[in-house]
């Protein structure tokens, strides 16, 4: 090879006249070392070596580095007279160039030092980080950092050029040589991308599809890979603008590809990426485990399956303060098989035009996991949806890694979707066990919807907000609505707050209609409980309603108004308020027992059931004419309705009767009255009324250490006979 201008008059350069020739003067500096390691990955810079200087000619580029990561080069190299300047077609078309140089790289994007490898004879250049001359001698980048630049490999990042092949080529280089691959700020028309190392920026660095009418899972791919991060990346899939007005011939018509696609991979971790602009879902992730997506935005999902996020066949996937926006389906899905998904802190906002609005059966949520367990949502809000908030169901198709499929909500919100706020369904008849706690519901037409269809179906609803709303009247609206055709599903109600007052009055007070509070329909036959519910206002009863269904009801600690329970297995109330108006229980059909304790009733209550009724500590204040009904059209001969230690409060003068019985059948079951109180409100005396009336002869009650008001003087009527029975005592209450 030439000398060059490096050496002195004498033909020897001053490190060889300190006794070192140019290949011992570098081995000095490790730069040998490290070609003939053929990596020529340096553990630190040359900025200590020293250098002799060139004695004519030298003219040494004063390149400007900047903070991007493939521009982190010590300016010293520069400075240094054995590095020599030089573009990459001059370094091609060099037919011999010293082989103990350094050569600097000066060409946008490909900046960096190279050095000559006498050991490598065969390896192919592929313009990042190894170049071959027209002499076929092999010049290898030396490499400080744990990353290779894309623009290395020729990608340009200007938004116009195809970049296709030299991202796929970085990729695959960096791989082989397990570096990170980055992309410095630019957007990247590509298609066809196989991911295969993992991905960086720092800055704004778009990968836009290229082909939007490709094949749509092919833009940008990870298939069977381990290990491999993508970090401040952008993927846009290209997808077609929408239509000027959304209509069933065009909800579905658009081109494009997912964003990125990835596919059987494990140990994944995605952090402040953006995918937007996708035809089906901006990020798909499909039979995969163990990957974390942090702090990433999906946005602008399109077609029937436009899903911002969907999560198939894949296990241990956890999303933390992850955004989704703007979808034609659902924000986050989870789905066919998945299991272990978390969800925390995340978004999903702006679900619209879906084709259940188009005549079509898919709806519009803002989280939605079916044929999946193990998922939970914690601090998530689903924000404007058109349809729904949260949806959770099993589904046949779950992968029965445990019993009960089980979910849980905690600390969540879902604010303005249209029609559901939150949904735990097992409409496919599977087990499942739900959770939910510490939620808000706000601006929804139905708070949250409950299928329980399965013996072993639990659903734990605690300390929620419930606020339901209308957007005209005669819409019904309901806090909680129930369903669930098994006798052994239960769910749980507990320190829950309502807030009806944006609802329909007259829906509310309706014995028909599903506005209300906690609604059972739907041949409901599932176990409900209910405790320490209220209302926002302090003064507004909790409006309860079962229209359909037998289910066993039991109640405690609520301010309350059933306004009509048809049927059940048994209803049981405990330290309850019932107020408002006449409580409605059972009918003509209903067979279940009903049990009164420790409440209070101000105003009047209808009871007709064939089973048994008691009553036990009830304070009972009636006015007008309001009373205690009770109805029965079955032939029995057991006593089937006590009162124990109960008080009833009523103006008898202005109205008759506190308690109103009507036994229809031939034989006629007893009436038990044990401790007593009957209280005349007004004390005005009266011989003709009294608190107490037998509708049908025959009917018997029995009395014991019973009290009743001195001015009231027949306590029972039987029929038309008025009397004073034995087991009762008259006093005077005032």
């Amino acid at each position: 090879m030439n000398r060059d201008s490096g050496e002195s008059e004498h033909g020897k350069t001053e490190p060889e006249r300190a006794g070192l020739n140019r290949r011992q003067a570098l081995a000095s500096i490790g730069l040998a070392g490290a070609a003939a390691a053929a990596g020529l990955v340096l553990p630190g810079t040359l900025s200590g070596a020293v250098y002799g200087q060139a004695n004519s000619g030298s003219s040494v580029q004063q390149s400007v580095y900047g903070g991007a990561p493939d521009k982190i080069k010590p300016k010293e190299w520069t400075e240094l007279s054995y590095v020599v300047p030089i573009t990459l077609a001059e370094l091609r078309a060099a037919a011999s160039l010293h082989t103990d140089f350094v050569y600097y790289l000066t060409d946008p994007g490909h900046e960096g030092h190279f050095i000559y490898d006498p050991l490598d004879s065969t390896s192919p250049d592929n313009t990042g980080t190894l170049l071959v001359n027209v002499g076929g001698a092999r010049f290898k980048r030396i490499i400080e950092t744990d990353f290779y630049s894309v623009r290395w490999f020729g990608a340009k990042g200007d938004g116009t050029t195809d970049d296709s092949s030299a991202i796929q080529l970085a990729d695959t280089v960096a791989a082989a040589s397990s570096k990170r691959l980055y992309f410095p700020e630019g957007t990247y028309k590509a298609y066809g991308l196989l991911i295969t190392a993992s991905w960086f920026a720092h800055g704004n660095a778009v990968v836009e599809n290229v082909s939007p009418t490709g094949n749509k899972y092919n833009f940008v791919r990870m298939v069977g890979r381990t290990g491999l991060s993508l970090e401040g990346m952008t993927f846009d899939g290209g997808v077609s603008a929408d239509p000027p007005a959304w209509n069933s011939s065009n909800y579905n018509s658009f081109t494009g590809g997912l964003a990125c696609n990835l596919y059987n991979s494990t140990d994944i971790r995605i952090v402040g990426c953006t995918f937007r602009n996708s035809l089906m879902s901006p990020l798909r992730i499909e039979k995969c485990s163990r990957v974390i997506v942090e702090n990433c935005s999906m946005k602008r999902a399109r077609g029937n399956f436009g899903d911002a996020v969907y999560t198939v066949t894949s296990d241990h996937i956890r999303f933390d303060r992850c955004t989704a926006e703007d979808y034609t389906r659902i924000g986050f899905v989870c789905e066919q098989g998945s299991w272990n998904v978390s969800f925390s802190q995340c978004h999903a906002s702006y679900g619209h035009d879906q084709s259940r609005l188009y005549g079509g059966g898919e709806f519009n949520a803002g989280f939605w996991s079916e044929n999946s367990e193990n998922v939970t949502y914690s601090q998530c809000v689903a924000e404007n949806n058109t349809h729904c908030g949260f949806t959770v169901a099993p589904g046949v198709n779950r992968p029965y890694k445990t019993s009960t499929a089980p979910y849980v909500l905690d600390s969540c919100v879902a604010i303005g979707n249209g029609l559901y706020g939150i949904i735990a369904s097992d409409s496919k008849a599977d087990r499942f066990s739900v959770t939910c706690t510490d939620c808000f519901v706000f601006g929804s037409r139905i708070g949250m919807a409950i299928n329980a269809y399965h013996a072993n179906d639990t659903v734990t609803v605690d300390h929620c907000y419930f606020r339901v709303d209308v957007t005209a009247v005669g819409q019904n609206a309901t806090g909680v609505l129930c369903a669930g055709s098994d006798k052994k599903a239960t769910i749980r109600i507990s320190h829950c707050l309502y807030d009806h007052s944006a609802a329909d009055p007259a829906l509310l007070a309706s014995k028909t209609a599903t506005s209300g509070d906690i609604v059972l329909s739907n041949n409901a036959k599932l176990q409900l409980s209910v405790d320490e519910c209220s209302c926002v206002d302090a003064e507004a009863a909790l409006i309860v309603k079962v229209l359909q269904g037998t289910p066993a009801l039991a109640i405690r600690n609520c301010l309350l108004q059933v306004v009509v329970l048809k049927d059940f297995q048994e209803a049981s109330f405990d330290n309850c308020r019932f107020t408002g108006n006449v409580q409605s229980i059972g009918q003509t059909a209903a067979a279940g027992d009903v049990h009164v304790t420790r409440c209070s009733v101000f105003g009047g209550m209808e009871l007709t059931t064939k089973g048994r009724i008691r009553f036990d500590s009830v304070k009972a204040v009636m006015t007008g004419a309001q009373q205690i009904g009770i109805v029965r059209n079955a032939e029995n001969r057991d006593i089937l309705t006590e009162f124990v230690n109960c008080r009833f409060e009523k103006d008898i003068a202005v109205s008759d009767y506190a308690i109103r019985i009507e036994e229809n059948g031939l034989v006629k079951p007893a009436s038990l009255f044990r401790g007593c109180i009957f209280y005349n409100a007004t004390d005005t005396a009266t011989a003709s009324r009294t608190f107490i009336w037998n509708v049908q002869i025959g009917t018997n009650a029995l009395f014991s250490e019973c009290y009743s008001d001195a001015s009231v003087s027949n306590l029972l009527k039987t029929g038309a006979v008025l009397s004073a029975p034995a087991g009762n005592t008259f006093v005077d209450l005032h």
